[in-house]
């Protein structure tokens, strides 16, 4: 019987804590970085929260919405507002997985050329 590493393994996001994982993990944050953004101590906290072992008060889950550029319709029902644009989405989960600043400000920079290229 073959071991799975788990961090191979994919994210189900089909429940609250899978996608707080999700956008964790694009933002390339660890738990113990979240968990001391949102001032809680530890990585348990955050543990919690992923594996749908705690629930979240409303004021943690704005907080923790801001922290990872999301909404917290998202993160409770996996809904995203119906008027948002599947490109701007698709860019945005992009520029969140790049690791640097200097990745992103090259990523913008295209996007800038492109779009005025259709002025």
């Amino acid at each position: 019987m073959k071991k799975v590493n788990r961090n191979n393994r994919a994210i189900d996001v089909t429940t609250v804590g899978g996608r707080i994982k999700k956008l964790r993990t694009e933002m390339g944050m660890s738990q113990e970085e979240l968990g001391f953004a949102l001032h809680m101590e530890g990585k348990s906290v955050i543990y919690g929260y992923e594996s749908n072992r705690r629930g979240i008060s409303g004021d943690i889950l704005v907080d923790l919405a801001k922290l990872l550029h999301s909404t917290p319709e998202y993160i409770m029902n996996g809904e995203s507002p119906a008027d948002e644009d599947p490109y701007i989405s698709a860019v945005v989960s992009l520029m969140k997985g790049m690791k640097t600043d200097k990745r992103r400000s090259i990523a913008l920079e295209h996007i800038k050329i492109v779009a005025e290229m259709e002025e």
